[in-house]
């Protein structure tokens, strides 16, 4: 960001402003979304060593991997870097990935990234609904923290949900409502990037969503408590992601993540 994460009392004011007026701003297009999220010029580098970043991809897998066949055709919505294609693609179950983002920005980076990782895909720069692909195109589709940013959320999932295959598999993660404090004041005192226009959802609102375009929910879990990234926190983390109950966890925990599937 541009004042590379130094701490002044005039950027802390700035970005406080701006974070009210994210929080309060009665809607939003993915154009402006793409607009802030090309502004996030050091977000791998923000990211690369992030605990809490890392998990939104190994905890999907741990919920996933043993029902997912390889050599999937992948939707990749809101890819930011390609991180997540990335990801699938060394574990052998990414065939092709056609990555999708609002940011002219990250998707150049992305496709810097798949093809230094020597994965085939496809970029597409989005600026509205519907998106361009036939009904039942992908086998799986990845949805990275990308739902909170997104206005016309009931369109979105439907939109994800046509391009499914009826066989197909959906992952998406999304942070806890709960977290909002601590993303505005990590933003506010440039701990970490700004989350940018967005709005967090109840768990009920999302299977509210799922429910209402005919995805079911396969698996859940919820997943890191302590999003620090020394060597005691993450063991700590780990410990209570054991020893609490799932009910406790949806409560308190940063991230959401589930496995959906058409039907049932």
């Amino acid at each position: 960001m541009s004042d590379q994460h130094g701490f002044t009392l005039r950027g802390s004011l700035s970005r406080a402003v701006q974070e009210i007026r994210y929080v309060t701003k009665p809607s939003w297009s993915l154009k402006e979304v793409g607009r802030f999220w090309s502004s996030v010029t050091d977000y791998d580098d923000i990211n690369e060593d992030a605990y809490s970043y890392s998990r939104r991809f190994t905890s999907s897998y741990q919920l996933a991997k043993d029902l997912i066949g390889r050599g999937n055709l992948v939707l990749d919505i809101q890819t930011r870097t390609g991180n997540g294609s990335v990801f699938w693609a060394a574990r052998g179950f990414v065939r092709k990935a056609h990555l999708v983002d609002f940011s002219e920005h990250m998707l150049r980076i992305a496709s810097a990234n798949l093809s230094e990782a020597e994965v085939e895909f496809e970029a597409h720069l989005l600026r509205g609904f519907p998106l361009t692909f036939p009904d039942e195109t992908f086998d799986l589709v990845l949805s990275y923290e990308t739902i909170e940013h997104i206005w016309e959320r009931d369109t979105f999932v439907r939109e994800l949900a046509r391009v499914l295959k009826a066989e197909g598999w959906m992952i998406l993660t999304c942070p806890n409502l709960l977290w909002e404090p601590v993303h505005w004041l990590a933003a506010i005192f440039n701990l970490h990037h700004s989350e940018g226009p967005h709005r967090f959802l109840r768990r009920r609102t999302l299977l509210s969503l799922f429910q209402a375009v005919g995805l079911h929910v396969v698996r859940e879990n919820s997943t890191v408590i302590l999003p620090f990234s020394s060597d005691f926190s993450i063991s700590a983390d780990q410990f209570l992601e054991r020893a609490l109950p799932e009910s406790v966890k949806r409560t308190i925990a940063l991230r959401r993540s589930f496995v959906l599937q058409k039907g049932a």
